[in-house]
């Protein structure tokens, strides 16, 4: 184990981002085949319910040692309002995994910047300029190809995927705000305790025990979580945004084959096509953002 993380730090950072960012796409994979596992046995929300409180469990110890202290946090409030966004978001990624093939909801999930751009224009007021748009404009025409609304195809899981995508866009931009003042460490126990809080009555409300097996899937479900989330925060940590980002999109073959091992599903030739749309899109808007972020920093930096 040591050897391997000698090695890993020996890489260059870029790479040691990719190879993070690809092990972590694996495990949310995996997170993704037992949720839908799950979701045999339990309502979504239930699920959503045992990623949070088994992530409370798992954040005990942080919180019994002095390591984070939850009830301290001067925004309480913003914390809520973010799980609200949070939980939403998570709930519909559930029922969204459960109703679609693996694939389709993975390649749906993709969405997310395009969303984002569209909170960061009509929400926060920041100006968008025509390229950004236009890829935009270009990435929902993706959507359309993978969702084909007038073939009679249109599925709920769809729209629900849809909807997580955008849920997701508002969640990060108040994790932003947040971040400002507050460390991931505070943020991640916030959102455990308030979601595990919020989820406990529509989780009491559609409960159903599980068996051994459906309790060993509700562990690993916010296991696989939680050690995805330390990967995909190493990744960008490690190495540059703009060179990381894309190694993201690897999720979408890591589903078409374990939708294919498991259940036999192979996506359609429009989900293909319409997520080469949406990736080609989301990642001219990754580099857009990332040069006008170099201009930005270069601005500041010339004489006045």
């Amino acid at each position: 184990m040591r050897f391997a993380v000698a090695l890993l730090r020996g890489l260059p950072p870029n790479v040691q981002g990719a190879l993070w960012l690809v092990s972590g796409g694996f495990i949310f994979t995996c997170n993704g085949v037992m949720i839908r596992l799950l979701s045999e046995q339990v309502e979504s929300v239930q699920t959503a319910f045992f990623r949070a409180f088994f992530s409370v469990l798992l954040l005990l110890p942080l919180m019994a040692s002095g390591r984070v202290h939850p009830w301290k946090s001067p925004r309480i409030a913003g914390h809520f309002w973010r799980t609200v966004m949070g939980t939403t978001s998570m709930v519909l990624g559930f029922y969204a995994i459960s109703m679609l093939p693996l694939a389709d909801a993975t390649a749906l999930g993709f969405s997310q910047p395009l969303f984002s751009v569209c909170v960061a224009a009509l929400v926060v007021g920041e100006k968008v300029r025509w390229r950004r748009w236009s890829a935009t404009v270009v990435g929902f025409i993706g959507v359309l190809v993978m969702v084909r609304p007038g073939a009679g195809t249109l599925q709920p899981g769809a729209l629900i995927a849809l909807a997580n995508a955008a849920t997701v866009a508002f969640s990060i931009l108040l994790v932003k705000r947040l971040s400002d003042s507050e460390t991931p460490l505070m943020i991640l126990t916030q959102f455990a305790i308030w979601s595990t809080l919020l989820l406990a009555i529509p989780a009491i409300w559609v409960w159903r025990w599980p068996d051994a097996w459906g309790w060993t899937l509700a562990i690993g479900v916010s296991a696989s979580a939680t050690v995805g989330q330390y990967f995909w925060v190493q990744a960008f940590k490690a190495g540059e945004m703009s060179a990381v980002a894309p190694f993201e999109y690897l999720r979408l073959p890591f589903a078409v084959f374990m939708g294919w091992l498991i259940w036999g599903q192979m996506p359609e030739v429009w989900t293909y096509v319409g997520a080469a749309i949406v990736i080609a899109s989301a990642l001219y808007i990754a580099q857009r953002e990332a040069a006008l972020a170099r201009e930005r920093r270069l601005s500041t930096l010339r004489p006045k």
